[in-house]
């Protein structure tokens, strides 16, 4: 397939797109970073995205691909989710292991709140990525009835290779593990790797556990598609993954084209520092449209348990000034109750910096009474990264 470029400006966020496709091929060209000289974006050209999608109505398979703290990917995955009619469609998921499947099937049934669907999945804990970047896409799937897969290996399952190696995995882990053998025969897939670990300053010795680590996520998650696609076969599926798992092919697509013979298309955001033939049959030109600074009370947080308790503050803490204490259990945001961290993080998320919040809290020394104490509260914007305040 010839690459095509897209062009979305803001609208983009409300979900008005508009935009151009040109030729990867153009008569001029300007340098990137890299070194590599992308092709000059003619941009008065059509179509739109809709129409794109539209050329794909016979395709099954879109995978989406993320840089998993840029908002304007995820702003695109759901504009193509939203374009694409949703009677028929199911998201393949990269940041839910597929031992929690059931946690998803439930909150797109309504079985669950998404408070529950969250601490059931572990999602702050074992992905951790600004739940601001996906909540638009989990409600919209909600909405719509759209099935949510779970795509991932478990971490006790990445972690015991890396520790261990598959060689050395127990029975009940070995069960986890895709289907056997390993693609192995992919020369640039090797090279991609060794470039990845040799950024991190890996010993040479454990570049063989670093490749059964990332070849385990890669046949996992296009195992979990293959199954879904042959088992419902009038869906089609978006995969929602991070870019070095889906781009050039190299990981996800191969293999699920292994083993079901679908090759699929790739729509994704335009990198200037990567050749344009490494990245996706589509791409996108958008601005990165960051999400807004998180306001914080700028306390630091005892979560064991479903209490929250204040165990210290950030420097210049806005919570301190306006006079929490150490100690104090956190009961309610604005009224709402906040039975443990999942709910006071949600209480919390879409607040900026600027922003009044009121938290109720019980203090140490009145604990055993009914009484509570309730604190107005300016917002402040996001300490460096370290601090780790909320």
């Amino acid at each position: 397939m010839k690459i095509r470029i897209i062009r979305i400006i803001s609208l983009l966020l409300i979900g008005l797109l508009q935009g151009a496709c040109v030729s990867a091929e153009g008569p001029r060209a300007t340098t990137s970073p890299s070194g590599y000289s992308p092709p000059v974006l003619e941009m008065a050209r059509a179509p739109t995205l809709q129409p794109v999608l539209a050329g794909l109505a016979g395709e099954r398979l879109l995978y989406v691909p993320e840089t998993h703290t840029r908002n304007a990917d995820h702003l695109l995955q759901l504009s193509v989710i939203r374009a694409l009619p949703a009677g028929r469609l199911a998201l393949g998921v990269e940041w839910v292991q597929t031992r929690f499947q059931p946690a998803l099937d439930d909150f797109i049934a309504g079985r669950i709140g998404e408070a529950e669907m969250l601490r059931r999945t572990a999602y702050f804990d074992r992905w951790g990525y600004d739940y601001r970047l996906y909540r638009p896409i989990v409600h919209y799937a909600r909405e719509h009835h759209i099935p949510m897969i779970a795509l991932n290996a478990s971490r006790e399952l990445t972690d015991a290779v890396r520790d261990k190696g598959i060689a050395g995995l127990d029975a009940r882990l070995r069960s986890e593990l895709p289907d056997q053998p390993y693609d192995l025969d992919d020369p640039e897939y090797d090279r991609l790797l060794r470039a990845v670990f040799e950024q991190h300053g890996r010993e040479e010795g454990d570049f063989e556990r670093f490749r059964e680590v990332q070849l385990t996520w890669d046949e996992s998650m296009a195992q979990s598609i293959a199954r879904y696609l042959e088992e419902h076969p009038q869906r089609r599926m978006v995969v929602l993954a991070g870019r070095g798992h889906i781009a050039g092919r190299h990981g996800i697509p191969r293999r699920v084209t292994r083993r079901t013979g679908i090759r699929g298309v790739i729509i994704g955001s335009y990198d200037p520092g990567l050749p344009v033939k490494s990245q996706a049959d589509f791409l996108v030109l958008n601005d990165a449209q960051p999400l807004p600074p998180r306001g914080l009370i700028g306390a630091l947080l005892d979560i064991d348990g479903p209490r929250i308790v204040i165990k210290g503050f950030t420097p210049e803490s806005a919570g301190r000034e306006a006079g929490l204490e150490k100690g104090d259990r956190i009961l309610a945001v604005d009224g709402r109750p906040v039975a443990d961290f999942i709910e006071f993080k949600l209480a919390m998320l879409d607040r900026k910096a600027g922003d009044t919040a009121t938290i109720r809290v019980r203090r140490k020394h009145l604990i055993g009474s009914d009484e509570t104490l309730d604190f107005e509260i300016r917002l402040k914007g996001e300490q460096p990264p370290g601090h780790g305040s909320r």
